[in-house]
């Protein structure tokens, strides 16, 4: 069903006519047969699941702060930091959803269809960042519990000196950023290359009329 809208309202695109389209290339071909809003496209399910998740995370962050904040707790500035980036994440999630706009999607005209799915593919990249940020501070606080059952001496020394927090945080979220850069993101960076050149090539056509 959502192909079949999706050809009708290209079909109806009112700039040029079908003759005067450029050819699909090879690669957005394979997308539009295979489903135009699925997978690369559609990526309205994973973020509302990392909506979720960054909210139970948020929730869970407060409670424990808060508990902490009464203890006076050496890993208060983590928790702190973990708390902006967990709300930050998820306004960013949020408002992305909302940018998208899913349900009117596909009404678009043909050139603004691709441009918003271009925009939302930049975006999605960049939240890899955010979610490298966090690991780096889920990871530093792995380290420290896995260290107060095995090396209580190491945990005591860690869990006192914020500078060694951070940088242990700082390293983990720079090695997951770039293992992201090269494993996941590539797909959507070439799903993203893909739609650009088609829709400049429907404005370069537009234009030579």
């Amino acid at each position: 069903m959502e192909l079949k809208r999706l050809l009708q309202y290209w079909n109806g695109f009112p700039e040029i006519s079908m003759e005067e389209r450029p050819v699909l290339s090879s690669d957005l071909e394979k997308i539009v047969v295979k489903n135009p809003l699925s997978d690369a496209f559609y990526l309205k399910k994973k973020l509302l699941i990392r909506i979720v998740v960054l909210g139970g995370l948020s929730l869970f962050n407060i409670a424990e702060l808060r508990i902490q904040w009464i203890t006076g707790s050496p890993d208060l500035h983590l928790q702190t930091l973990l708390l902006f980036l967990l709300l930050f994440s998820l306004y960013f999630h949020i408002r992305l959803v909302v940018f998208a706009d899913y349900p009117t999607l596909l009404a678009l005209p043909l050139v603004s269809f691709l441009a918003k799915l271009e925009t939302i593919l930049d975006k999605y990249m960049g939240s890899f960042r955010l979610l490298s940020a966090l690991a780096g501070i889920y990871g530093t606080l792995l380290i420290e519990f896995l260290l107060s059952r095995s090396a209580p001496a190491a945990y005591g020394s860690l869990n006192g000196n914020d500078w060694y927090k951070g940088l242990i945080a700082v390293f983990l979220a720079v090695s997951t950023d770039i293992l992201l850069l090269h494993t996941i993101v590539p797909r959507y960076r070439k799903v993203q290359s893909t739609v650009r050149k088609y829709r400049e090539g429907i404005l370069a056509k537009s234009q030579n009329k």
